[in-house]
């Protein structure tokens, strides 16, 4: 079976707009991030780590919609944990974000909080 892969939409962006719900309001929150492809993920670096209130509204309700432009994709949301996928993680966006040298070599030393989106499909 052929791995999922990611719509053409958003392989050449670099960023995509993340959309959650809040967890008392319901309204909806959008925030623009950085992300890495890999496979049918997203590696999302998430700035403000778990204080950030958009990955703790995801959190809470383990889906968020993942658009670019026009289009948008239903995924599924969970927090990286695991330090040898985080290393991944931070390989991908260095091979998608070699131009920020800096910050790829920040992130070596001392990983971000990732999060991992995966596209329903």
């Amino acid at each position: 079976m052929a791995e999922p892969r990611i719509p053409a939409a958003l392989s050449g962006a670099t960023t995509c707009r993340i959309v959650t719900r809040g967890r008392v309001s319901g309204a909806e929150h959008a925030v623009t991030v950085w992300f890495a492809p890999v496979g049918d993920r997203l590696y999302v670096a998430v700035r403000g780590g778990l204080r950030s209130d958009w990955l703790q509204n995801a959190l809470a309700q383990e889906r968020v919609s993942v658009g670019r432009r026009h289009s948008a994709w239903p995924a599924g949301v969970a927090l990286v944990t695991d330090p040898d996928e985080s290393r991944r993680a931070v390989e991908a966006f260095a091979a998608k974000y070699a131009q920020h040298s800096f910050v790829i070599r920040a992130w070596r030393a001392d990983a971000p909080t990732f999060a991992r989106l995966v596209l329903a499909g």
